[in-house]
Order: structure tokens, then sequence, then C-alpha cells
């Protein structure tokens, strides 16, 4: 059993990692020109990173909350305070962000950040549930996913139209597709419900899913199991890649806009097919796994960390204010250059047409390295005034009894 005061490392630093390769891709995808699309390293940010990091994310916000939640003895009032406040918390966050960065215009796109303060809530009340009871939800959830969004119109959500993947299509013909636009979000009150739960960049169905198998994951680790479930974990992991290339194979033959309403479909990120999110899933477990074989399992006791693994738990330890600034940093430039100019850059498809691909990477590694400098020597001012500061704060004035457990 492992004690709730105990740090678990891997998750520090998957964490961090996600974070730097998040960031990485957002600018790589989003500055580059639609001319480049038909490059490996848009697929490669988009789909490898991109969509292997979302679902790892997530997922380690499930196990997260494992590890900084009572055992089950304590009083279940002030947890419920808690995750109230942290989601709100979260949800408010993240349509700031928005706001701040891009305009009111992409306000209901619905980020990463507002689905993971939804989740926070369904997390504490699936916390109750069996582990098994979890799994028969999680597929549930992946399963009746594309039935529920044949009952709108998602295709006309995203242009219209979905069409195949620049690059991959040449190897691989119809296994991956994408849609020919960004969401159409919109100040309508019936559009903004749609796009939050089933339509938006990250929807409550089915991103939801990912937490909840962080938190089947992260009882193993409290429970002391995961050591000896790492075969398992890897085993079900591959299982689940292979499944969904398989789905994606047999889906190459269908249309494209299959991804939508069809179990058997291609790979798309936007909406999530049923193929990705199979794929996505065996990829996460994978990683996290690994990661926690590498860090929790091999790590020798007493040992520093090293300079890289102490670059990543420093920027999971400002997770939050990280993936807040950097997206400020992505958007106010559009800005600037609508100052300038008198036009605002649009999507067209996920790019900005501002540069070729590379300029845009060196971008993201600017943006990175600027935010671990700030953060660098906010940390060692005591890291006051962060996002997760304040929350902080929040919770200590708000929940009774409330004590911070690391993570």
């Amino acid at each position: 059993m492992i004690s709730h005061g105990d740090r678990i490392l891997s998750i520090d630093v998957a964490r961090g990692f996600a974070l730097v390769c998040m960031a990485l891709s957002h600018f790589t995808i989003f500055y580059s020109s639609a001319a480049t699309a038909d490059r490996f390293t848009i697929f490669f940010f988009e789909y490898l990173i991109a969509g292997w990091g979302a679902g790892a994310f997530l997922m380690m916000m499930g196990m997260s909350q494992v590890f900084s939640s009572g055992r089950g003895s304590e009083d279940k009032m002030p947890l419920l305070m808690k995750a109230l406040l942290r989601g709100g918390y979260l949800f408010v966050v993240g349509l700031t962000m928005l706001f701040l960065a891009m305009g009111p215009d992409t306000l209901w796109r619905w980020e990463i950040l507002t689905l993971m303060g939804f989740a926070t809530l369904v997390i504490f009340f699936c916390r109750f549930l069996s582990s098994w009871s979890l799994v028969a939800l999680s597929v549930v959830i992946a399963v009746s996913t594309p039935y529920l969004r044949r009952t709108i119109d998602i295709v006309g959500e995203w242009g219209g139209a979905f069409a195949q993947t620049p690059f991959i299509s040449k190897y691989l013909p119809g296994m991956f597709v994408e849609p020919v636009s960004d969401y159409s979000s919109a100040w309508e009150f019936g559009k903004i419900i749609k796009g939050f739960f089933l339509a938006g960049d990250f929807p409550v169905l089915p991103w939801v899913m990912f937490p909840v198998i962080g938190l089947i994951m992260g009882r193993r680790i409290m429970q002391g199991k995961m050591r000896q479930d790492l075969p398992k974990f890897f085993t079900l992991g591959f299982i689940l890649l292979c499944l969904g290339f398989g789905f994606a194979y047999l889906g190459s033959s269908k249309p494209a806009d299959s991804v939508v309403g069809d179990l058997v479909s291609p790979f798309c990120f936007y909406p999530d097919s049923f193929s990705m999110i199979s794929a996505q899933v065996g990829m996460s477990i994978i990683a996290l796994s690994l990661f926690y074989f590498i860090f929790d399992v091999r790590k020798k006791k007493d040992k520093k960390p090293g300079p890289i693994t102490r670059f990543f738990i420093r920027t999971s330890n400002f997770a939050l204010t990280f993936y807040f600034l950097h997206y400020l940093l992505l958007g106010w430039p559009l800005m600037v250059i609508y100052f300038y100019t008198g036009r605002y850059p649009h999507l067209q498809g996920n790019y900005y047409n501002l540069m070729g691909v590379f300029p845009a990477l060196l971008c993201g590694i600017g943006a990175v390295a600027l935010l671990e400098i700030v953060i660098f020597f906010w940390e060692r001012k005591g890291s006051k005034y962060g996002l997760e500061w304040l929350l902080r704060v929040l919770t200590e004035r708000i929940v009774p009894g409330y004590q911070r457990r690391r993570t």
C-alpha cells in the first residue's frame, strides 16, 4: 500500500513531459502554413504527440485524484466541496484562457481545461464505484459516443466534410482523416451545449473516459499492485493499439465521415473516432506504464533526480500556470499581427498560415524555453501567485480541514 504522502515520481515526470510536448505541438501545427500539411513533422506532432499527449494528460488527472483524495474513511462532504471548487476553478480558468488568448469567438470551442473541470466532479462520484464498474463505464462511453453523435450534425459543425490526412495517406490511404475546417463555435445556447457534450474540440463524450481509466490505474498504484500489474498493462495497451489499427484498416474503405457515427472507421482526432479512442488509450497505458517502470520501479533509493527529471518535475508543479501562459504566448502574437496589419489570422483547417513548419517549431521551442526560465525563478520565489497557488489558497479557506497532499 502506498501512503498518500508519497510522491509518485513517474506522474510528475510524465505530466511535465506531456505539457512540453503539447506546447510544441500547438505552436508547430497552428503557426504552420496549410502548404506544409503534407510534411512528416506535422503528422508527427498532430497524431503521434498530440494524440498521445491529450489522452495521457487526462489519464494522469484521474490518477492524481486518487493520490490527493482520502482512502474512503474521510468525511465525504469536504471531499465533495474540494471537487466542486477544483472543478469550477479549472472550468473558469479554461474559459478565461481562451478568452484572453483567442478572443470571444473561440470561447465555446471547449478546450481541455473546461473538460478537466467537469471531469473532476465526475471522478469524485466514480471513486465510489468498483474498478470493474469503471471499466464497464469506459467501454459504454467509447461504444455509445458514435451513436450519440448521429443525433446531431457533427459533420456540419466541422466544415461539412472530412478529407484524408496529408502525408500519412500516401502510405496508409483512407486510414487517417480530418475535418476540412475547425469547429464552428457560436454564441447560441443549443450549440454551446452540443459542443460541450459531443461536438467541440474536447467534448465530455468520449474524452471523460480517459480520467476514468486513469482512476483505475491510480488505484493499482495506491494499492501497491502496479509493479506486478505492469505486464498486464503493457499487454492491454498493445491489444488496444492493435484494435485501433484494425478498426482503422477495416474503416479505410468507408466514407470519411464514418468517423462521426460508426465504430468501424478511420482514425480521426477531431472528433475522436472509435478507432482513435482505442489507439489513444492503448498508447497512454503503455506510455504511463513505461514511465512508472523507469521512474518508480527502477529508481534507486535516496538517488536525487537528474537535471532532465527536475526539469519535467518543475514543469509539472506549474502544470496549470504553464498551460495557461503557453496559450497566451500562442494567441497574443496573432493580436499583434492584427494591430499592425488590420487583419486577424484565421484558421484554415488547423493552420494560421504564418510560417513554415520548422520556424513554427522554433517558436514552440522558444516559448517553452521562456516559460521554463519564468517558472524556474518563480519557484525560487516560493511559487506565489501562480494558478496552483491561488487554488491552494482558495481550498484552504473554503474546504474544512483541507491539507495539501503531494501528487
